[in-house]
């Protein structure tokens, strides 16, 4: 005899298949990706990790991507699948950013990488087992801090989008940041914003599906979406200062976006560091074509 379930029971019962499903990780031929969260000062972290199939002795130092404001976690999805062949890949959504819980008022860079460093301390990652990060424009910033401050936990740093501009241009940027006080205020100002993210998106040919996510993602962060931008811009007035401290190998990264020469003209505040220029590539976060970036990264890595 066959039991039809009453259609309460029946509901129930899809709702937990779809909460299974969705805790259920993402199988590639070659990595497995997981979704996770870390405590730090603020609450939680959230992260998105990939464990490659290989064997423990064969795989690559593991790297931390750290995304542009407001971006989370899936930025850059085709070079997290691609590094994750051979290596450990932890894309960080930041503090305040997608799933992560963040600051009630805006907070200094190095705040920002203080708070990352204690997600990554909590992941089992120090000066015994150490890693790489990579960081785009904000990310690159705090990236940049987290070296300072982690000398012996990050072993390389690769920075894309490196803000250092002169006084006029970041004071500039400081004072045309979104001045909404409202949630109503926010949202007005991104439908007006809304057009200009498609454009951008159909001009670099970024797929419709990542340009939906990665804008959704943008969303949650609500009344304090500039915060990052903030910290960026205030942190020009530091970098000249700040980025020499960085001893680590830097790999940096200019792409032919609206920071290609400011990461440029970064280039002598490092001890030791080295340029790969790519300025066919319109956005940081974006490639058409993987493989160049992958190569870079790899050559400077291993």
């Amino acid at each position: 005899m066959t039991v039809v379930p009453r259609p309460r029971n029946a509901l129930r019962l899809m709702a937990s298949l779809v909460l299974l499903l969705s805790a259920v990780p993402a199988f590639t031929a070659d990595h497995v990706v997981r979704h996770g969260y870390v405590d730090n000062r603020y609450g939680q972290l959230h992260y998105t990790i990939a464990t490659p199939a290989l064997p423990g002795r064969a795989r690559r130092t593991p790297i931390a991507l750290v995304p542009q404001t407001v971006n989370a976690s899936i930025e850059s999805r085709a070079l997290f699948d691609e590094l994750a062949r051979d290596r450990v890949v932890i894309a960080i959504d930041p503090p305040g950013v997608g799933g992560s819980d963040g600051p009630a008022a805006p907070v200094p860079i190095e705040t920002h990488a203080a708070a990352i460093a204690e997600g990554l301390r909590g992941l089992g990652f120090s000066p015994r087992r150490p890693l790489d990060v990579m960081g785009l424009h904000t990310g690159a910033l705090t990236a940049a801090e987290l070296a300072i401050a982690e000398p012996r936990m990050i072993r390389r740093a690769i920075l894309s989008g490196v803000y250092v501009v002169p006084e006029a241009r970041w004071k500039k940027a400081l004072a045309t940041l979104p001045p909404y006080r409202t949630s109503a205020e926010f949202f007005d100002w991104f439908v007006g914003m809304l057009p200009r993210l498609r454009q951008h998106a159909q001009d670099i040919g970024l797929p419709d599906d990542d340009w939906g996510r990665i804008t959704a993602e943008s969303l949650r962060p609500l009344l304090r979406r500039e915060f990052g931008h903030d910290a960026a811009f205030r942190y020009a007035s530091r970098a000249p200062e700040r980025l020499p401290l960085v001893g680590q190998p830097v790999l940096l990264l200019a792409f032919g976006d609206s920071l290609r020469q400011p990461t440029i003209d970064s280039l002598p505040l490092f001890r030791n560091a080295q340029l790969v220029d790519l300025p066919q590539y319109r956005d940081a976060a974006y490639y058409p074509d993987v493989a160049p970036v992958a190569a870079a990264l790899r050559k400077f890595l291993d």
